[in-house]
């Protein structure tokens, strides 16, 4: 080796004088030395390649990360939505990409909050609605379903001062009997707790024969049948009925028994709102009116329990169903036709109405003397009804009428018609 460096040396000095195998070395040596040179450039190019390589693919693995973490939390927000369509959406789900600085962190927080805030309004309009439901309900116990149906009207809002419904309707009014002397014998918080245990009880015959109340008038109801007379008669027996089973349970209690009074009539009259802005509350108003409450103040005269006017027997669809009595052709207080009233035996107990029944021959007798004015005859018909049924207050009363007839000059020919003076 030494040699050839020498010798090589030598060649390079003396480039003239080298010999054909020197300058071949001389060729092989540059070649060399430009090898390496270019090994060591492809070398340090390598190194640099793979450092940014290195750096790149870390790089990429970084960014796959982040966009996996991405794509995740748009499927978190995806999966979020879909819960606020299921109704199971929790505040909490978003909370990890709300926390993001980006984008995606911005709608997430949006999303949520909005969401919570939709949830609370919701809350509040569900609690509205519950609020709104309890107040038409508690409106519906002064104001009635079945009356702002007969009015036409699709809620307590639409109702409005001198709102009518003007046609031929049933009335009914109802009382109950010495109510007073009932009375007398209670504290207010008893008589209180009586009036509303009582009309507890009877009311809902009302409603469930296509009837409404109109108004409570203390002890007693007027109420009204916008769909006939039938279901007028068939609530008043059912409240009757009613009664008397109230009676069973008040005698249990040591209570004397009721005995309530009906009037019922038909007519043409008008039902609706009447008061002022401020103050408002259902009535019937028609002669009509008038009239029913004079029958039923009468069912006290003659000892009956309802009592009906002639239009209720004519435009019943089925008279032949129910039982009854004429009772009188009367002009009360305040009119000047005469009606014709019945009483409604079918409310009766077994033991008297089978009595009225079985003595209407000689009661209608008798009452066809009377009103043809031949007292004695009539009084000897009457006196035989008193034989087998001797609590027969009609009847009673009667004869009362028939002395006191005979002991008064007429003034005019007798027609048969009892004019009351009195209400």
């Amino acid at each position: 080796m030494p040699a050839f460096h020498m010798n090589l040396k030598r060649s390079t000095a003396n480039p003239c004088t080298q010999s054909p195998e020197d300058a071949e070395l001389t060729k092989l040596r540059i070649a060399n030395e430009a090898l390496q040179a270019d090994n060591d450039d492809l070398q340090s190019l390598v190194e640099i390649v793979t450092e940014h390589s290195t750096i790149l693919e870390n790089a990429l693995e970084d960014q796959n990360r982040e966009m996996a973490d991405y794509i995740e939390q748009v499927k978190t927000i995806t999966a979020a939505a879909i819960t606020v369509q299921n109704d199971t959406f929790h505040p909490n789900s978003l909370t990890t990409t709300a926390s993001r600085s980006d984008e995606l962190g911005n709608l997430a927080q949006v999303f949520s909050e909005t969401v919570q805030s939709v949830k609370r309004q919701e809350q509040k309009l569900v609690e509205a609605n519950a609020h709104l439901s309890a107040l038409l309900e508690a409106y519906s116990r002064f104001i009635p379903p079945e009356y702002l149906t007969f009015l036409q009207r699709d809620s307590i809002l639409d109702i409005q001062l001198g709102d009518h419904v003007s046609k031929e309707m049933a009335i009914m009014f109802s009382d109950i009997r010495s109510f007073t002397t009932l009375s007398e014998q209670m504290t207010p918080q008893e008589n209180f707790d009586f009036v509303n245990a009582y009309l507890r009880r009877v009311s809902p015959e009302i409603r469930k024969h296509n009837g409404f109340i109109v108004k409570y008038l203390g002890d007693g109801m007027m109420a009204v049948f916008p769909d006939g007379v039938d279901d007028a008669l068939q609530a008043g027996i059912a409240k009757v009925r009613q009664i008397r089973t109230y009676n069973q349970h008040r005698q249990t209690e040591g209570h004397p028994p009721l005995e309530v009074g009906i009037g019922l009539h038909a007519g043409h009259m008008m039902v609706g709102m009447v008061g002022e802005s401020n103050r408002m509350q259902a009535d019937a108003v028609s002669d009509n009116v008038n009239l029913t409450a004079r029958l039923e103040g009468l069912t006290k005269y003659y000892g009956v329990s309802f009592l009906i006017s002639e239009d209720v027997i004519l435009k019943l669809n089925h008279p032949e169903k129910y039982s009854v009595r004429l009772l009188d052709r009367i002009i009360v207080k305040g009119r000047q036709e005469p009606i014709t009233i019945y009483e409604v035996l079918d409310v009766e107990v077994e033991t008297v109405r089978r009595l009225k029944l079985e003595t209407l021959p000689m009661y209608q007798q008798g009452r066809h003397f009377y009103h043809d004015g031949d007292w004695s005859k009539a009084e000897a018909c009457f006196e035989a009804v008193l034989q087998i049924n001797p609590n027969d207050k009609t009847v009673q009363l009667y004869l009362e009428r028939i002395q006191q007839l005979t002991q008064q000059a007429m003034l005019q020919p007798w027609n048969g018609v009892w004019a009351f003076t009195q209400k």
